[in-house]
């Protein structure tokens, strides 16, 4: 199977997630000004700025975690992804027993499609932070790449408990349809569509699971909502066409839905901006 490609990694990731507050001994040290104008810099995305104020940084206080977090964090900012890993392994020798710098590492690692080596990290991180949300979030989004399915449903259904998504509704409802679990999935884009009833992908979605559970009125019913939103989309025009065609033909046999879903990219992820600098003590 073609991997939909509203599923496929973006340059940017999904998340954006806070670290700690940057530990500083004195408001008036170098490492703090360096710190606050690094992270000033990042909000206005200005990434070679931001960079060299936190190499600043991190020369000024090396055994601070969060100063090579935020430094990683710029390069990623500035897609110098290779810089961003060696800073983030500089958080993670600083601070081994914190899990930010193996987020963080594991965020790197699933943007350049190193699923091992993501995995690793991130199973490394909810071992040394088992709430950490971020750590299944990215964890379900590699396994969901790898077409490992179920545990990326169980890592879904963690973060679910946190709080509700309907990102992560979205993925874990592909994820069932690709494991033929029609109706877990029907019921995550029940609630999409509750929760954002004019958002006329979650109907394109459930009429393609309607469509392959064999379900073709209520895929109809979909489709023909999509229209009234969207007269002109290609997509539901197509899915009607086959739906009335099945409905009106005995045993037709139309051309099938494509798995590959072209009309869609995976939503992207922010930059995390890096968290403001705190006095320390």
């Amino acid at each position: 199977m073609i991997f939909p490609k509203r599923h496929t990694l973006a340059a940017a990731l999904v998340l954006a997630f806070s670290l700690p507050a940057l530990s500083l001994a004195d408001d008036k040290s170098d490492a703090y000004q360096f710190g606050k104008d690094g992270i000033e810099a990042a909000k206005a995305k200005q990434w070679d700025k931001a960079i060299d104020n936190f190499q600043k940084a991190v020369k000024a206080e090396p055994k601070e975690a969060n100063h090579h977090n935020n430094l990683g964090l710029a390069y990623k900012g500035a897609g110098k992804m290779d810089e961003a890993v060696k800073a983030f392994t500089g958080a993670i020798e600083a601070e081994p027993d914190d899990a930010t710098g193996y987020v963080n590492r594991g965020v790197i690692y699933t943007a350049q499609k190193k699923n091992k080596e993501a995995i690793e990290d991130l199973d490394k991180a909810i071992k040394l932070k088992s709430d950490s949300i971020p750590a299944y979030r990215f964890r379900a989004f590699v396994y969901l790449q790898m077409k490992e399915y179920k545990k990326a449903i169980e890592d879904y259904d963690v973060v679910l408990k946190e709080k509700d998504d309907a990102a992560i509704r979205d993925r874990r409802a592909f994820a069932y349809w690709n494991l033929k679990e029609y109706d877990k999935a029907i019921a995550d884009y029940d609630q999409i569509i509750k929760d954002k009833p004019k958002d006329k992908e979650g109907y394109l979605d459930r009429s393609y699971v309607y469509e392959l559970k064999g379900d073709l009125e209520k895929g109809l019913t979909d489709v023909k909502k999509v229209l009234t939103m969207d007269p002109k989309n290609a997509d539901a025009k197509a899915r009607m066409e086959r739906f009335e065609y099945k409905l009106k033909v005995a045993n037709g046999t139309p051309t099938p839905t494509p798995r590959t879903r072209p009309r869609r990219t995976l939503p992207t992820e922010t930059t995390p901006v890096p968290a403001p600098p705190k006095k320390k003590g």
